[in-house]
């Protein structure tokens, strides 16, 4: 037979697979190994041809992805990750180990023949000699950094190094240089050795040496394709090329004749060649991808891995066993690795690790002293040390707030907030203790540090809150900005999206759509488009007041295809893949969504979402074998660049989840052309694919070639997605866009011609222009924290200069920095351009304003109803006669009047409001053992219900016009009855007692009063605003709790003592009414003004209270405790 697919095999769990990285075969049994992105190695067996692999054993063997497997004698593995080496039994017990730290990852590993020992290095250079028969370090010496290709044999280590360099060290010489060459100026991809001769993957050959004599290549092998990974047999050397196809070349010929096997294996899409080796017996090859499949080819129907005597042997002994056969466990004449196997392989072994019983057990272990690891002796498989006597039993280290911080997610921040708050107190009560800090002394933060710097500037750092006993409400956002434009905090879940959100936000005309469609009459609870228009209405009045989005991204978390795409964190924060790649999948499904639900918006012009994001793309499909052509259109709103000299399957795989292998290649740097950015940005508008899909006229699978191009240049914005690329810590990754975008380029696009084209080109001559108008870009800091984005925009004041958005941090920047990629620590992962000339665009989007203007109809307090009501009002003349005004009423409220419409709109009307929380999140606190406590993250609280109460004067002063209790879906840590007055089922629709309203209905009512310019009366407004997710105007408010504090007193006063000082009542005997709340706060307000006007004079009154106050304990009569 000749060569052709055995099978393929696929473990991932529903549509989520790791990629392989690491492949092999063992020597002396039917074992293939496998190591995927995620640390875990798996073992299986051949079955019949076109059959799934029969898994023997899988096991997590490290915490980060797997680069290399190899077997060793008596059933063991070498295992080779980013932050260990180790030795493994098939089972997964570890018999040895060694750790590297986490800014100096492991890079390239090899085992000698007789696998005793072992070489490793990591990408700062450090080479160390194992033992791994005695689990000891047998000599560490300084080799060439970032050597990811080694071989390793008793008599020479042989690396390849990322700029070229090709070196032989001797481990019997203290690893000294013996030969040294340069192999070409791109790097050193993989090498393989063979005899005395090297063979080189590199400069797009295969290059071959003669390892003592490394001066000339004794020849050069030009293959099929471009290589990219070889493997050395025993007659044939492997070539796995960059087109997706394995070639074979004999080694007899030292490459130069073809061997006799030809591999293709059917690549998805979106995947390439990750890892390649080929049997022991050469007769069957082992690819595997980055879409987590192993295809399997051999050269007959019932093909061998092995080439021990281990099948032979088992012919003359007694199968006869316990296990079902088999040989005895005892028999010394084979390996242990054919000792009970059961025969009837229907049921799972009990090595088998089912995915579904996995979990993640959280915190990592103990930090462990340097100086114990490096005293480290072994003896029987047990490790003694002496005690520095560093600290007291079963007690950490200190070490400061960055040793706190590396145990809550990684997450870093910024290691000195002094130089962005100028020495200040973040905190606004240490401000009043200290002194007020006027307005006009605020500053920027410092300009970003040089480009060769080894971590990010402090600006660009993940930001984080930090929390005083009073709250978050204590902390000053406005140290970190000192704009007009809002920032939005990122201490809730899916804040990653804050970057995103800001994009769309400074996109006028997606802005103009999302508020002209958030003031309709929308009843979707869960619509993105209002959620969108509301974020965007606080953003745009907010005048540099910290917001948050943790309303729009609950409501994203409640939709079903939000988690079927993965764009949701889970419970620790963690997500599968990078955010960069997140954030491109959020902003197609955003704009998805917007297409669909701003439709009633966008008559007669349907698409009106579509062309201002993206562009019309035309997608052939060719079959070569019966020539049956199809042809679709699309829109895109995103077009995704390929990574720098590499083909669509590197960004393909890159963007199915950011696997580890295409971050490693990346950060070797590929031996290919690099590209120019705008022949990136041409080939991703037009491009042609091939992939194995299902012909309808050959009835079966076939390789089909796909043309997908756009029809014409965008109306206003281009989105280009940039793949992800980590390097492996710091200064050992680099990065692969060392380029500086152009502000501003034309695009040709026709039918014989798509491309991209330079502002000063004359081709550009009348072409449609794009300048550069936001870039999301991801930080990475490796010693402080994980990726993040942050982005870059252009002041809507002032078109020459650029805003960066960093969560809460807003400060200007040259645009120098925002279009110079040169440092290791910062990726682009989207890039918008924009039209300057989108005035057919915006001539419609303004007719779409016109007849839809932003204006919420205060029909919603007139005439109150929601989506939830099961019963309608009545319509009938009669029904309308007969219907009282309880009947109307929504709870205790009283609809407001033609009379109050009219006033609220003229900005006359004055109201007193309260709202009650539930607690929908416990604290994250972490206690350390001395005692102390620090948060990571407070409650997070959702509105419960809200009422207002007029406070103008009239008939209905102090009457509720709003009391609206928010269903709520989602389960509940803490209903909090005794504060908040709700009971279990009074949020849950079908079972509460009141009439309940959704949160997206409270919040617009809410947002109808600041937006008519209502004075909003109350006690303590700061949470309330900040939980309903709202920002109103420091002169709209009258908060009680600051009128009645005395500058001298940092202690607020309690609502229940200022009503009961004035008014001798209590109130909240039993529980909290919000109504009952906002009544007394109204009764309080009017006895301050009554206090201000009266002779007596508002601080004599404070001092009364204080003193009052303490002589009482803060306690009320009725109070018993």
């Amino acid at each position: 037979m000749d060569w052709g697919e055995f099978t393929q095999n696929w473990d991932g769990d529903g549509d989520v697979a790791w990629p392989l990285l690491a492949v092999a075969a063992r020597a002396d049994s039917e074992l293939v190994y496998t190591g995927d992105g995620s640390g875990r190695v798996t073992t299986y067996t051949l079955g019949a041809a076109g059959a799934a692999l029969d898994r023997v054993s899988s096991v997590r063997c490290a915490q980060s992805a797997v680069r290399r497997v190899q077997p060793l004698p008596r059933g063991r593995v070498f295992v080779q990750s980013d932050d260990a080496v180790q030795v493994a039994t098939d089972g997964g017990r570890r018999q040895r180990r060694w750790a590297t730290t986490p800014n100096d990852a492991f890079v390239g590993a090899s085992v000698d023949g007789d696998g005793r020992s072992a070489f490793v290095c990591t990408a700062a250079g450090a080479g160390t000699l194992l033992d791994l028969e005695a689990g000891a370090v047998v000599r560490r010496a300084g080799v060439e950094p970032a050597a990811g290709a080694v071989h390793y044999s008793g008599g020479a280590v042989v690396l390849g190094t990322g700029d070229g360099m090709l070196a032989v060290r001797d481990p019997r010489a203290a690893l000294r240089v013996v030969q040294a060459a340069t192999v070409g100026a791109g790097p050193v991809l993989d090498l393989a050795v063979h005899a005395q001769r090297v063979y080189v993957c590199a400069a797009q050959a295969v290059r071959v040496y003669d390892v003592r004599k490394l001066a000339q290549p004794a020849r050069v092998v030009t293959c099929e394709g471009q290589p990219t990974r070889l493997w050395a047999g025993a007659a044939d050397l492997w070539v796995a090329c960059e087109e997706g196809f394995v070639e074979t070349r004999t080694l007899a010929s030292e490459g130069a004749d073809a061997g006799a096997a030809f591999v293709e294996p059917a690549l998805g899409e979106y995947a390439f060649i990750s890892a390649l080796a080929a049997a022991p017996s050469e007769r069957v090859a082992l690819v595997a991808d980055t879409e987590g499949v192993l295809h399997v080819w051999a050269d007959s129907e019932e093909p061998r891995l092995s080439t021990g005597r281990g099948p032979d042997v088992l012919d003359g002994l007694d199968l006869d066993s316990d296990f079902g056969g088999g040989p005895a466990f005892d028999d010394e004449r084979v390996s242990l690795a054919y000792a009970g196997t059961p025969a009837d392989l229907s049921a799972p072994l009990l090595s088998r690790m089912d995915a579904a019983a996995l979990c993640d057990v959280g915190r990592p272990v103990n930090y462990v002293d340097a100086a114990v690891s490096g005293a480290l002796k072994t003896l029987g498989g047990v490790g003694y040390a002496a005690n520095p006597r560093a600290a007291r039993r079963n007690q950490q280290p200190f070490g400061g707030p960055d040793w706190r911080r590396r145990w809550h997610g990684g997450a870093g921040g910024a290691r000195d907030d002094r130089e962005l708050t100028q020495g200040r107190p973040k905190f606004l009560s240490q401000q009043r203790r200290h002194g007020s800090r006027p307005a006009a002394d605020r500053a920027e933060p410092a300009e970003p540090s040089s480009a060769n710097s080894s971590a990010p500037p402090k600006h660009l750092q993940q930001m984080r809150i930090e929390y005083s006993r009073f709250g978050v409400e204590d902390f000053d956002f406005s140290l970190y900005n000192a704009t007009a434009w809002s920032g939005l905090e990122g201490n809730v879940r899916n804040a990653y999206a804050n970057a995103l959100l800001q994009l769309l936000f400074f996109s006028g005309e997606l802005r103009q759509l999302a508020l002209a469609h958030c003031a309709g009459a929308c009843a979707d609870a869960l619509c993105l488009s209002c959620q969108l228009g509301l974020l965007f209405r606080m953003l745009a009045t907010a005048q540099g007041a910290s917001c948050h989005a943790s309303q729009l991204l609950q409501v994203l978390a409640q939709r079903p295809e939000a988690a079927a795409l993965g764009l949701l964190e889970d419970a620790h924060g963690h997500v599968v893949g990078a955010y960069a790649v997140l954030a491109q999948r959020l902003l197609r499904f955003v704009l998805e969504q917007a297409t669909v639900e701003c439709r009633r918006l966008q008559q007669p012009d349907a698409r009106l979402v579509e062309r201002v994001f993206g562009a019309a793309q035309q997608t052939t499909t060719l079959c070569p074998a019966c020539r049956a052509t199809s042809a679709r259109e699309s829109h895109v709103f995103a077009v995704d660049l390929d990574a720098p000299g590499s083909g669509s399957s590197g960004l393909a795989a890159a963007l199915a989840g950011g696997s580890a292998s295409v971050r490693r290649a990346e950060s070797r740097g590929l031996s290919r052309q690099r590209a120019g950015f705008l022949d990136l940005v041409s080939r991703a508008l037009a491009r042609t694919d091939t992939q194995r899909a299902w012909c309808a006229q050959c009835k079966k699978f076939q390789l089909l070639t796909t043309d997908k191009r756009i029809m014409r240049a965008p109306e206003a914005y281009l989105a280009l997605n940039f793949p992800p690329a980590a390097g492996e810590g710091e200064g050992s990754g680099s990065n692969p866009w060392q380029m500086t975008l152009p502000l501003s380029f034309a695009l040709r696009v026709s039918a014989a011609d798509t491309r991209a084209l330079p502002d000063d080109d004359d081709a550009a001559h009348g072409e449609p222009r794009l300048e550069l108008a936001a870039v999301v870009s991801s930080v990475r800091d490796t010693r402080r924290g994980p990726d993040h984005l942050v982005v870059h925009v252009r002041d809507p004041d002032d078109a020459a200069r650029w805003l960066l958005l960093n969560d809460f941090l807003v400060q200007r920047v040259p645009v120098a920095s925002v279009a110079a990629f040169h440092d290791w620590w910062r990726l682009p992962a989207i890039a918008v351009y924009a039209r300057p000339d989108r005035h057919a665009l915006q001539a419609a989007v303004a007719a779409v304003t016109r007849s839809h203007p932003y204006r919420i109809s205060t029909r919603i307090l007139t005439a109150p109803r929601s989506a939830l009501d099961t019963q309608p009002p009545p319509v009938t003349s009669a029904a309308r006669s007969a219907s009282s005004t309880s009947a109307r009423m929504r709870n205790a409220a009283v609809p407001l009047s033609k009379a109050e419409a009219e006033s609220l709109e003229r900005g006359t009307f004055r109201c007193a409001l309260d709202a009650e929380f539930v607690v929908l999140e416990d604290a994250i606190m972490e206690v350390f053992s001395d005692g102390t406590r620090h948060m990571l993250r407070p409650p997070v609280h959702v509105l419960a219900r809200l009422s207002a109460v007029r406070a103008n004067p009239g008939d209905l002063h102090g009457v509720p016009f709003i009391d609206d209790y928010v269903a709520i879906s989602r389960p509940v840590f803490d209903l909090a009855t005794q504060y908040s007055g709700i009971h279990a089922g009074d949020l849950t629709v079908g079972l509460s007692p009141y009439r309940l309203s959704t949160m997206k209905e409270v919040y617009k009512k809410l947002r109808l009063l600041v937006d008519c310019n209502c004075v909003i009366i109350g006690h303590g407004l700061k949470h309330d605003f900040r939980v309903c997710n709202i920002v109103v105007p420091p002169a709209l408010q009258r908060d009680t709790m600051l009128l009645f504090q005395s500058p001298s007193h940092i202690r607020p006063i309690s609502l229940r003592f200022l009503y009961w000082y004035f008014s001798r009542k209590s109130i909240q005997t039993r529980e909290h009414s919000s109504v009952e709340d906002a009544q007394a706060t109204l009764k309080v307000f009017e006895s301050y003004a009554l206090c201000v006007a009266a002779d007596r004079g508002l601080e004599s009154v404070l001092d009364d209270i204080y003193s009052v106050g303490a002589s009482m304990s803060w306690k009320l009569p009725d109070q018993k405790f």
